[in-house]
Protein backbone atom coordinates (compact mmCIF):
# COMPACT_ATOMS: atom_id res chain seq x y z
CA UNK A 1 0.00 0.00 0.00
CA UNK A 2 1.46 3.35 -1.03
CA UNK A 3 1.87 6.17 1.46
CA UNK A 4 -0.09 9.42 1.25
CA UNK A 5 -0.14 12.73 3.06
CA UNK A 6 -2.93 15.25 3.36
CA UNK A 7 -1.35 18.67 3.76
CA UNK A 8 -2.71 22.18 3.53
CA UNK A 9 -1.27 25.66 3.09
CA UNK A 10 -2.92 28.14 5.47
CA UNK A 11 -2.71 30.90 2.86
CA UNK A 12 -5.48 33.20 4.03
CA UNK A 13 -7.68 35.52 1.99
CA UNK A 14 -4.95 38.13 2.49
CA UNK A 15 -2.66 35.99 0.32
CA UNK A 16 -4.97 36.10 -2.71
CA UNK A 17 -4.86 38.74 -5.45
CA UNK A 18 -7.74 41.00 -6.49
CA UNK A 19 -9.64 41.02 -9.77
CA UNK A 20 -6.94 43.27 -11.22
CA UNK A 21 -4.34 40.63 -10.20
CA UNK A 22 -2.80 42.93 -7.60
CA UNK A 23 -1.74 41.72 -4.16
CA UNK A 24 -4.36 42.35 -1.46
CA UNK A 25 -3.32 44.24 1.68
CA UNK A 26 -5.93 43.79 4.42
CA UNK A 27 -4.86 42.76 7.91
CA UNK A 28 -8.40 41.69 8.90
CA UNK A 29 -8.67 38.94 6.30
CA UNK A 30 -6.59 36.21 8.03
CA UNK A 31 -9.08 36.10 10.90
CA UNK A 32 -11.92 35.28 8.52
CA UNK A 33 -9.90 32.30 7.32
CA UNK A 34 -8.96 31.07 10.80
CA UNK A 35 -12.33 31.68 12.47
CA UNK A 36 -14.79 30.74 9.73
CA UNK A 37 -13.02 28.71 7.05
CA UNK A 38 -10.53 26.50 8.91
CA UNK A 39 -13.20 24.81 11.11
CA UNK A 40 -14.81 23.34 7.98
CA UNK A 41 -11.58 21.62 7.02
CA UNK A 42 -11.07 20.34 10.57
CA UNK A 43 -14.57 18.83 10.55
CA UNK A 44 -13.69 17.06 7.31
CA UNK A 45 -10.50 15.61 8.78
CA UNK A 46 -12.31 14.45 11.91
CA UNK A 47 -15.01 12.79 9.84
CA UNK A 48 -12.37 10.66 8.12
CA UNK A 49 -10.05 10.20 11.09
CA UNK A 50 -7.15 11.85 9.25
CA UNK A 51 -4.19 13.75 10.68
CA UNK A 52 -2.76 16.42 8.37
CA UNK A 53 0.26 18.68 7.99
CA UNK A 54 -0.50 22.42 8.20
CA UNK A 55 1.86 24.94 6.58
CA UNK A 56 1.52 28.07 8.70
CA UNK A 57 2.50 31.66 7.89
CA UNK A 58 4.34 33.17 10.85
CA UNK A 59 2.62 36.55 10.80
CA UNK A 60 -0.71 34.82 11.56
CA UNK A 61 0.51 32.86 14.60
CA UNK A 62 0.14 35.43 17.39
CA UNK A 63 -3.56 35.99 16.74
CA UNK A 64 -4.29 32.26 16.37
CA UNK A 65 -2.12 30.63 19.01
CA UNK A 66 -5.00 28.77 20.64
CA UNK A 67 -6.26 27.04 17.50
CA UNK A 68 -2.75 26.20 16.31
CA UNK A 69 -1.84 24.72 19.71
CA UNK A 70 -5.02 22.62 19.55
CA UNK A 71 -3.95 21.32 16.14
CA UNK A 72 -0.57 20.23 17.49
CA UNK A 73 -2.09 18.67 20.62
CA UNK A 74 -4.55 16.75 18.43
CA UNK A 75 -1.72 15.04 16.55
CA UNK A 76 -1.56 17.23 13.46
CA UNK A 77 1.79 18.54 12.22
CA UNK A 78 2.66 22.25 12.12
CA UNK A 79 5.18 23.20 9.43
CA UNK A 80 6.87 26.38 8.26
CA UNK A 81 5.45 28.47 5.40
CA UNK A 82 7.73 31.51 6.06
CA UNK A 83 7.03 34.56 8.18
CA UNK A 84 5.35 36.79 5.56
CA UNK A 85 4.61 34.49 2.58
CA UNK A 86 6.85 36.50 0.27
CA UNK A 87 6.59 34.99 -3.22
CA UNK A 88 10.02 36.45 -3.95
CA UNK A 89 11.68 34.34 -1.23
CA UNK A 90 14.28 32.84 -3.57
CA UNK A 91 15.34 36.33 -4.67
CA UNK A 92 15.93 37.69 -1.16
CA UNK A 93 19.37 37.92 0.44
CA UNK A 94 20.60 35.03 2.58
CA UNK A 95 19.99 37.08 5.71
CA UNK A 96 16.43 37.88 4.65
CA UNK A 97 15.69 34.24 3.78
CA UNK A 98 17.04 33.10 7.14
CA UNK A 99 14.88 35.68 8.91
CA UNK A 100 11.75 34.60 7.03
CA UNK A 101 12.31 30.98 8.04
CA UNK A 102 13.70 31.38 11.56
CA UNK A 103 11.11 33.90 12.78
CA UNK A 104 8.27 31.60 11.78
CA UNK A 105 10.17 28.62 13.19
CA UNK A 106 10.57 30.17 16.64
CA UNK A 107 6.87 31.00 16.90
CA UNK A 108 5.73 27.60 15.65
CA UNK A 109 8.11 25.61 17.85
CA UNK A 110 6.87 27.46 20.93
CA UNK A 111 3.34 26.31 20.12
CA UNK A 112 4.14 22.77 18.98
CA UNK A 113 6.46 22.11 21.91
CA UNK A 114 8.88 20.37 19.57
CA UNK A 115 11.27 21.19 16.74
CA UNK A 116 9.62 21.99 13.41
CA UNK A 117 10.68 19.44 10.79
CA UNK A 118 9.30 20.70 7.50
CA UNK A 119 9.03 23.65 5.15
CA UNK A 120 7.14 24.72 2.05
CA UNK A 121 8.09 27.84 0.11
CA UNK A 122 5.41 30.27 -1.08
CA UNK A 123 4.35 29.56 -4.64
CA UNK A 124 6.19 26.20 -4.84
CA UNK A 125 9.43 27.96 -5.75
CA UNK A 126 12.59 26.77 -3.99
CA UNK A 127 16.33 27.23 -4.50
CA UNK A 128 19.61 25.67 -3.31
CA UNK A 129 20.21 28.74 -1.13
CA UNK A 130 16.91 28.22 0.70
CA UNK A 131 17.68 24.51 1.13
CA UNK A 132 21.12 25.30 2.59
CA UNK A 133 19.56 27.66 5.14
CA UNK A 134 16.91 25.09 6.06
CA UNK A 135 19.63 22.51 6.65
CA UNK A 136 21.62 24.93 8.81
CA UNK A 137 18.50 25.48 10.94
CA UNK A 138 18.03 21.76 11.49
CA UNK A 139 15.10 21.13 9.15
CA UNK A 140 14.58 17.57 7.93
CA UNK A 141 12.48 18.07 4.80
CA UNK A 142 11.23 20.48 2.16
CA UNK A 143 8.11 19.93 0.08
CA UNK A 144 8.18 22.85 -2.36
CA UNK A 145 9.42 21.34 -5.61
CA UNK A 146 6.65 21.14 -8.22
CA UNK A 147 7.90 19.23 -11.25
CA UNK A 148 4.70 19.58 -13.28
CA UNK A 149 5.50 20.95 -16.73
CA UNK A 150 1.86 21.92 -17.22
CA UNK A 151 1.84 23.89 -13.97
CA UNK A 152 5.13 25.59 -14.84
CA UNK A 153 3.99 26.58 -18.33
CA UNK A 154 0.67 27.91 -17.03
CA UNK A 155 2.40 29.91 -14.31
CA UNK A 156 4.82 31.49 -16.79
CA UNK A 157 2.01 32.34 -19.21
CA UNK A 158 -0.11 33.89 -16.45
CA UNK A 159 2.80 36.03 -15.31
CA UNK A 160 3.57 37.16 -18.84
CA UNK A 161 0.11 38.15 -20.05
CA UNK A 162 -2.23 38.58 -17.09
CA UNK A 163 -0.49 39.39 -13.81
CA UNK A 164 -0.36 43.06 -12.82
CA UNK A 165 1.81 42.67 -9.70
CA UNK A 166 4.85 40.74 -10.95
CA UNK A 167 6.14 40.15 -7.41
CA UNK A 168 3.27 37.69 -6.85
CA UNK A 169 4.88 34.96 -8.98
CA UNK A 170 8.39 33.53 -9.19
CA UNK A 171 9.09 30.55 -11.42
CA UNK A 172 11.21 27.47 -10.77
CA UNK A 173 14.08 26.95 -13.24
CA UNK A 174 13.06 24.42 -15.88
CA UNK A 175 16.10 22.21 -15.19
CA UNK A 176 14.71 21.45 -11.73
CA UNK A 177 11.57 19.78 -13.11
CA UNK A 178 13.20 16.43 -13.88
CA UNK A 179 14.09 15.07 -10.46
CA UNK A 180 12.72 11.96 -8.71
CA UNK A 181 8.94 11.75 -8.29
CA UNK A 182 9.00 10.02 -4.90
CA UNK A 183 10.49 11.51 -1.69
CA UNK A 184 14.28 11.36 -1.96
CA UNK A 185 17.44 12.31 -0.12
CA UNK A 186 18.50 15.55 -1.75
CA UNK A 187 21.95 15.73 -3.32
CA UNK A 188 23.75 18.74 -4.77
CA UNK A 189 20.88 19.60 -7.13
CA UNK A 190 17.13 19.00 -7.30
CA UNK A 191 17.64 16.29 -9.92
CA UNK A 192 20.30 14.42 -7.91
CA UNK A 193 19.46 11.86 -5.24
CA UNK A 194 22.11 11.17 -2.60
CA UNK A 195 21.16 8.30 -0.29
CA UNK A 196 23.88 9.32 2.16
CA UNK A 197 22.31 12.76 2.67
CA UNK A 198 20.11 13.51 5.67
CA UNK A 199 17.77 16.10 4.12
CA UNK A 200 14.66 14.93 2.25
CA UNK A 201 12.84 16.56 -0.65
CA UNK A 202 9.17 15.54 -0.88
CA UNK A 203 8.13 16.74 -4.32
CA UNK A 204 4.60 17.74 -5.25
CA UNK A 205 2.91 14.69 -6.78
CA UNK A 206 2.65 14.91 -10.56
CA UNK A 207 0.09 12.74 -12.33
CA UNK A 208 1.80 10.46 -14.89
CA UNK A 209 0.97 11.12 -18.56
CA UNK A 210 -1.07 14.24 -17.73
CA UNK A 211 1.95 16.02 -16.16
CA UNK A 212 -0.52 17.74 -13.84
CA UNK A 213 0.08 18.45 -10.13
CA UNK A 214 -1.99 16.54 -7.56
CA UNK A 215 -3.01 19.80 -5.89
CA UNK A 216 -6.73 20.05 -5.29
CA UNK A 217 -7.08 23.79 -5.98
CA UNK A 218 -6.21 23.09 -9.62
CA UNK A 219 -7.89 19.66 -9.77
CA UNK A 220 -11.24 20.74 -8.32
CA UNK A 221 -12.42 22.50 -11.52
CA UNK A 222 -12.10 19.18 -13.40
CA UNK A 223 -14.33 17.36 -10.91
CA UNK A 224 -14.12 14.24 -8.79
CA UNK A 225 -13.79 11.64 -11.56
CA UNK A 226 -10.73 13.34 -13.04
CA UNK A 227 -9.17 13.65 -9.58
CA UNK A 228 -9.78 9.97 -8.80
CA UNK A 229 -8.31 9.06 -12.19
CA UNK A 230 -5.18 10.99 -11.25
CA UNK A 231 -5.06 9.25 -7.86
CA UNK A 232 -5.32 5.87 -9.60
CA UNK A 233 -2.45 6.73 -11.97
CA UNK A 234 -0.21 7.68 -9.06
CA UNK A 235 -1.07 4.56 -7.06
CA UNK A 236 -0.61 2.26 -10.05
CA UNK A 237 2.94 3.61 -10.42
CA UNK A 238 3.65 3.11 -6.72
CA UNK A 239 4.16 6.85 -6.21
CA UNK A 240 3.80 8.70 -2.92
CA UNK A 241 0.56 10.72 -2.80
CA UNK A 242 1.45 14.27 -1.75
CA UNK A 243 -2.11 15.61 -1.67
CA UNK A 244 -1.83 19.37 -1.29
CA UNK A 245 -4.71 21.69 -0.46
CA UNK A 246 -5.17 25.41 0.18
CA UNK A 247 -7.48 26.61 2.92
CA UNK A 248 -9.40 29.00 0.66
CA UNK A 249 -10.91 25.97 -1.07
CA UNK A 250 -13.29 25.89 1.91
CA UNK A 251 -14.39 29.54 1.70
CA UNK A 252 -18.10 30.29 1.34
CA UNK A 253 -19.39 33.49 -0.36
CA UNK A 254 -20.98 34.45 2.96
CA UNK A 255 -17.52 34.64 4.53
CA UNK A 256 -16.62 37.65 2.38
CA UNK A 257 -20.05 39.18 1.79
CA UNK A 258 -20.07 42.94 2.17
CA UNK A 259 -16.30 43.33 1.87
CA UNK A 260 -14.88 45.71 -0.69
CA UNK A 261 -12.17 43.34 -1.93
CA UNK A 262 -12.39 40.89 -4.77
CA UNK A 263 -10.49 37.60 -4.60
CA UNK A 264 -9.14 36.32 -7.90
CA UNK A 265 -8.44 32.68 -7.01
CA UNK A 266 -10.92 32.23 -4.18
CA UNK A 267 -13.83 33.49 -6.26
CA UNK A 268 -12.97 30.97 -8.97
CA UNK A 269 -13.17 28.20 -6.36
CA UNK A 270 -16.45 29.58 -4.99
CA UNK A 271 -18.13 29.15 -8.36
CA UNK A 272 -18.78 25.63 -7.09
CA UNK A 273 -21.14 25.70 -4.08
CA UNK A 274 -19.44 24.91 -0.79
CA UNK A 275 -21.62 21.83 -0.25
CA UNK A 276 -20.45 20.45 -3.61
CA UNK A 277 -16.81 21.07 -2.70
CA UNK A 278 -17.26 19.32 0.65
CA UNK A 279 -18.75 16.28 -1.14
CA UNK A 280 -15.73 16.29 -3.46
CA UNK A 281 -13.31 16.19 -0.53
CA UNK A 282 -15.35 13.60 1.34
CA UNK A 283 -15.13 11.27 -1.65
CA UNK A 284 -11.44 12.00 -2.28
CA UNK A 285 -10.39 11.50 1.33
CA UNK A 286 -12.41 8.28 1.56
CA UNK A 287 -10.63 6.95 -1.54
CA UNK A 288 -7.19 7.93 -0.22
CA UNK A 289 -7.89 6.38 3.17
CA UNK A 290 -9.10 3.15 1.58
CA UNK A 291 -6.17 2.77 -0.82
CA UNK A 292 -3.24 4.40 0.99
CA UNK A 293 -1.40 4.52 4.30
CA UNK A 294 -1.86 8.13 5.42
CA UNK A 295 1.12 9.66 7.24
CA UNK A 296 2.32 13.07 8.32
CA UNK A 297 5.05 14.55 6.14
CA UNK A 298 7.48 14.53 9.06
CA UNK A 299 7.15 10.74 9.21
CA UNK A 300 8.24 10.17 5.61
CA UNK A 301 11.38 8.10 5.28
CA UNK A 302 13.02 8.50 1.87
Amino acid sequence: MVQASINIDLDTLADDIDSHTRIIHDEALPQITYQRVLPRFLELLDRHGIKATFFVIGRDIAANTRVLRQLAESGHELANHTMHHDKQLVNLTDAQIRSEISECDQRLAAIAGTAIAGFRAPGYTISPRVIAILQSLGYRYDTSLNGSLVYSATKRLFKAIRLQDQTYVTCQPMADHFGPRNPYRLGDSFTHEDRSASFTEIPVSVIPFAQYPFVTSVLLPFGLNATLWGLDRLISRGLFINCGLHINEFTDPGDVAGRGETFYYTEKLMKRPLAERIRYFDALFAAIRQRCNIVLLRDIVA
